[in-house]
């Protein structure tokens, strides 16, 4: 039943509201107790639509590592870009939003030595993306949100 919500644009809209406010997701709970690994944070991506130019909410995980706060644009191994990595690819700029506090950031796709060693650590944590990366033959993007 959770999952089934999770998924109507009421669902999507109660999780966002709780990543604002707790920094926990619905979402990444049941997804990482489906899938057998540890649920961590989430964040809230404000983008600016490529093509309305209106801002766009979603709720995503993301992963600290070397300081660096990461989200992926794995879109379950679909064969294109998640729609807030495309916005981020045309305005860098964005937002964030963890536990109530609001940063703008600037969004940088990661390339080379430095996405592989990401990549590499972050489908050890997540499984999942092992098998995302399967499914596609895009180069799944680890994006780094850095502050501005």
């Amino acid at each position: 039943m959770l999952p089934k919500l999770l998924a109507t644009p009421r669902g999507r809209a109660l999780d966002r509201f709780l990543v604002r406010w707790t920094g926990g997701s619905l979402t990444i709970r049941v997804f990482a107790r489906a899938y057998g690994f540890r649920p961590g944070p989430a964040l809230i991506l404000e983008t600016t639509g490529r093509r309305s130019g209106r801002t766009h909410a979603v709720a995503l995980p993301y992963f600290e590592l070397d300081g660096k706060v990461l989200i992926v644009g794995s879109r379950g191994g679909a064969p294109h870009d998640p729609a807030w990595a495309l916005n981020l690819r045309t305005t860098p700029e964005a937002r964030t939003i963890v536990k109530r506090r609001p940063r703008d950031v600037q969004a940088r796709f990661t390339e080379g030595d430095e996405r592989s060693r990401y990549w590499e650590q972050l489908k050890a944590r997540i499984p999942n993306y092992r098998e995302y990366e399967r499914r596609t033959t895009r180069e799944i993007p680890v994006i780094a949100l850095e502050p501005r």
